[in-house]
């Protein structure tokens, strides 16, 4: 499985004190320093354990760090490399376990089971896929011809997941808007829509669905909303720009489809 990717742990021995990792709980804690045991930080001898958790998912690294806080294990962070003296070895170990085992449900060999295929992925898709599925604990693997293996019952999930992975990458090259200019953009297409479908003929109305619904058209799916429903709203925005310009659109098709666009925006804004 790979939400949880295993750990690389390396040695080294500090015989310089100015050389030892700085053991400040790290900065997304608030563990007390008096917590911290002096008798490790003055402590020359033996050896640090480096852990190199960059392939983990970050919620799995907070998990790890509120563990080992709450259980004052003396610690360190040096960006995503966890660092420990090898006296403390044995409860970090033990929390590493705890943590896969949370983000790492096993599959149920009596349950039916769906495979998905994975052929044209990325490594990058695929690590965030498993990023994805571990945070919402869907048990799963990855077989031997790297297929994607889950609970059938789980299936419906993971499409949504696949889905959204898969539409944010054909975003690529689309426009990137986000916070205030979105909403910005948003609302200025919903004035718009909101007079054509009083009046198919309203100048302003007529002119802002076009350039808006033009613009809209071409953005990427932004942080927050889900692929699927976003493709539904840029199409329809391009669509209602395409029947403002086409000779051959009734007035019908122009109202209507101003109006379920209006109401999609208004649930938005």
């Amino acid at each position: 499985m790979l939400p949880v990717a295993p750990s690389f742990r390396s040695r080294f021995r500090s015989d310089d004190p100015g050389d030892e990792p700085d053991l400040e709980p790290p900065a997304s804690g608030e563990a007390d320093r008096d917590s911290v045991d002096e008798e490790l930080i003055d402590d020359d001898g033996g050896e640090w354990l480096a852990y190199e958790l960059h392939e983990w998912a970050s919620e799995s690294r907070a998990m790890l760090a509120q563990l080992l806080i709450a259980d004052q294990v003396v610690h360190s962070w040096q960006g995503t490399t966890l660092l420990a003296h090898e006296t403390v070895e044995e409860a970090v170990d033990a929390l590493l376990e705890e943590v896969e085992a949370a983000t790492n449900p096993e599959l149920d060999p009596d349950k039916p089971q769906v495979a998905f295929e994975m052929e044209g992925w990325s490594g990058e898709q695929q690590a965030l896929l498993a990023e994805r599925l571990g945070g919402t604990a869907v048990p799963h693997e990855f077989d031997v011809d790297g297929d994607l293996v889950c609970h059938e019952e789980d299936e419906e999930q993971v499409e949504l997941i696949i889905d959204d992975i898969l539409t944010r990458a054909a975003d690529e090259g689309l426009e990137q808007l986000e916070g205030l200019a979105l909403n910005d953009l948003l609302s200025a297409l919903f004035g718009a829509t909101d007079r054509v479908r009083k009046d198919v003929r309203d100048g302003p109305g007529v002119l802002g669905c076009i350039d808006h619904g033009r613009r809209l058209a071409g953005v990427a799916t932004p942080f927050g909303f889900a692929a699927s429903n976003w493709v539904v709203l840029r199409d329809a925005a391009g669509e209602l720009a395409d029947l403002l310009e086409s000779d051959d659109a009734t007035d019908a098709d122009i109202t209507d489809l101003a109006a379920r666009l209006r109401d999609a925006l208004q649930r938005i804004i």
